[in-house]
C-alpha cells in the first residue's frame, strides 16, 4: 500500500503549499457483508467493497471537506484546489476562527487480527449459519411466530496522513450478530433479542455459545407473554447493565461531547468540577479496554486515545474532544474524533461508556426494596442534551415485591431528568457487563460499546401501559 501513503502525502504537501495550514487525508477499503434472514427467508444481501479517499483541509481559520471514491491523481489534485479556495472564502466571513489544540505526530501500524478473515468466509457458510439459526428458533415453541436474525461483517484497512507528520495504517475487522423472536397467543404478541459482537474475524462466532444465545431469546419472548399492565410514578427501580449503560451513553455521555459543549447544546456547559450525581457515581468513556467494540488505538485526526474519566464520586471531570474543541475549551485533545468513513469527517464521539461497578450484590439492592420495578436491556427512546431530559422502553420489566423480582410487566419505560437520576443512585453493582452497538450522530454510525454494572435508583419515573 506504499502507493496509498505516497498519494495521500502529495496531497497534504500539496494542500500546504495552496494555502492551507493543515491537512489530513484518509484512505479506507473496506471488504462488508450485510444479511438479513426472516422467517427461515433470506431478506437482505449486501456484500461489496468500499474505498476512497476523503481530505480536510484548513484554510483562513475554516475547515473545508471533499471526499472522492474514485482514486485518481489528478482528480483528487483539481478537488484539493477547490477545497482550499472554499475554506478561504469561508473563513473571510467568520468571526470566530477556527484553531487546533497541538499534538505530537505519530507515525505507527496497528493491525487487529483475524484468524478467520470476514472477506475470506464464503458467502454460503454465512447464509447458513443465519438460516440455521433462524429455522432454530421457530422450532423451538409453535407460539414464536416470527424469527429475525441479521449478520454483519467488515474487514477495514484504513490509512491517515496529516501534514504535521502523522501517518498511521489501522486494520480492523469486526462481526455483529443479532437475533430476536417474536412470540404470540392468545391475542398477545411479545418480542425479545439481544445481539453479540467483537472486533475479531468468524473465529469469533466459532466460540460463540450459539445454543445458550438462541435459548435465551426464546424463553425471554414466551416469558413476556405473561407480562401484566406495570404501575406508572415514581419508584425505586433497579436497572441492569445493558439499560444503564444505554442510559449513560444516550443520556448523559451525549451531554460530554466537546462540540455540544462549545455550541452551547449540552446542560453540561462550564460545569467541570461540579456535582453532577451521587458520590457512587463515576463514569468512563474507555477507547482502551481490550477487545472492546468500540475500542481504537487512535483517533481519526491520529490522537492517541485514552480511558476518559468523565465523573469522579459524583464530580464532572472532563469532557471528550476533538483538536478542535480541545482548542476551544482550553483542554488537552483525548482521541475523541471518529468519522463513519473516508467519506465523512471526523467529529467527536464516544468509544466505550460505562458507570464503574460498585461493591453491591444484587441481591443486596432489592433486599429492602417493598414495591419496586426491575428494568432490562433497552428498546430504544429519546434524548434531549440540551434539556436534560430522556425516555427509555425496557426490553423487559419486572415488580419487585418484598425483596423478591417477581411477575414481569408490559411496555415498560424510564424517563425523566438525566442529572436527577445520577443524583439518586443509591447503589451500584458489582457486576458489570459491556454491550455492542451502534451510535448516530451527524448522519454518522460508528461502533460504540455500551453497559456497566446493575444501579439502582430512588424516585425514578416508570410509566407503564394502563
Amino acid at each position: 500500500m506504499e502507493w496509498v501513503k505516497d498519494l495521500l502525502h502529495e496531497l497534504t504537501e500539496e494542500g500546504l503549499k495552496l494555502g492551507a495550514c493543515y491537512v489530513e487525508a484518509r484512505y479506507e477499503k473496506t471488504y462488508v457483508t450485510s444479511l438479513v434472514a426472516s422467517n427461515e427467508r433470506v431478506e437482505r444481501i449486501s456484500v461489496g467493497i468500499e474505498e476512497g479517499i476523503g481530505v480536510r483541509v484548513l484554510a483562513n481559520g475554516a475547515f473545508s471537506f471533499f471526499t472522492s471514491d474514485v482514486i485518481d491523481r489528478e482528480l483528487l489534485l483539481k478537488q484539493l484546489k477547490e477545497a482550499v479556495s472554499s475554506a478561504k472564502i469561508i473563513g473571510e466571513r467568520r468571526k470566530e476562527k477556527t484553531k487546533l489544540a497541538e499534538v505530537k505526530p505519530v507515525k505507527d501500524t496497528v493491525v487487529e487480527k483475524a484468524r478467520k478473515p470476514p472477506q475470506d468466509v464464503e458467502l454460503e457458510e454465512k447464509i447458513s449459519y443465519i438460516l440455521g439459526i433462524n429455522r432454530d428458533i421457530r422450532s423451538r415453541d409453535k407460539r414464536i411466530v416470527n424469527a429475525l436474525t441479521r449478520l454483519f461483517d467488515s474487514y477495514d484497512h484504513r490509512v491517515l496522513v496529516t501534514s504535521e507528520g502523522t501517518e498511521i495504517s489501522y486494520t480492523i475487522p469486526r462481526i455483529y450478530l443479532s437475533t430476536s423472536a417474536v412470540a404470540f397467543e392468545a391475542g398477545r404478541q411479545s418480542w425479545y433479542g439481544k445481539g453479540e459482537a467483537s472486533p475479531e474475524g468468524y473465529e469469533f462466532l466459532d466460540r460463540l455459545n450459539l445454543e445458550k444465545l438462541i435459548k435465551l431469546v426464546v424463553e425471554k419472548s414466551l416469558n413476556l407473554l405473561k407480562a401484566e399492565p406495570a404501575p406508572a410514578g415514581r419508584f425505586t427501580v433497579v436497572i441492569d447493565g445493558e439499560l444503564s449503560g444505554v442510559f449513560i451513553h444516550e443520556a448523559f455521555g451525549h451531554a460530554c461531547e466537546g462540540d455540544g459543549i462549545v455550541a452551547g447544546t449540552s446542560i453540561l456547559k462550564g460545569r467541570l468540577g461540579e456535582r453532577v450525581g451521587s458520590e457512587l457515581v463515576t463514569v468512563y468513556d474507555d477507547s482502551t479496554l481490550p477487545k472492546g467494540w468500540g475500542s481504537l488505538k487512535y483517533d481519526d485526526e491520529g490522537v492517541p486515545t485514552t480511558k476518559r474519566t468523565l465523573v469522579e464520586k459524583g464530580i464532572l471531570v472532563g469532557y471528550i474532544t476533538n483538536r478542535e474543541s480541545a482548542a476551544k475549551l482550553n483542554l488537552t485533545p483525548n482521541g475523541g474524533a471518529r468519522a463513519q468513513s473516508y467519506r465523512y469527517p471526523p467529529i467527536v464521539r464516544m468509544s466505550n461508556t460505562y458507570i464503574a461497578p460498585g461493591d453491591w450484590s444484587f441481591e443486596e439492592m432489592i433486599e429492602d426494596i417493598k414495591h419496586g420495578v426491575y428494568l432490562k436491556g433497552s428498546r430504544g427512546g429519546q434524548v434531549d442534551p440540551s434539556k436534560g431530559t430522556f425516555q427509555f422502553n425496557a426490553k423487559e420489566a419486572y415488580l419487585i415485591e418484598n425483596g423478591e423480582v417477581t411477575k414481569p410487566l408490559l411496555d415498560v419505560s424510564l424517563s425523566g431528568f438525566t442529572l436527577d437520576i445520577l443524583a439518586n443512585v443509591d447503589a451500584i453493582g458489582k457486576d458489570f457487563e459491556l454491550r455492542p452497538g451502534f451510535c448516530g450522530k451527524g448522519g454518522q454510525a460508528v461502533p460504540a460499546g455500551t453497559g456497566g454494572p446493575h444501579v439502582r435508583v430512588k424516585e425514578a419515573i416508570v410509566g407503564g401501559r394502563r
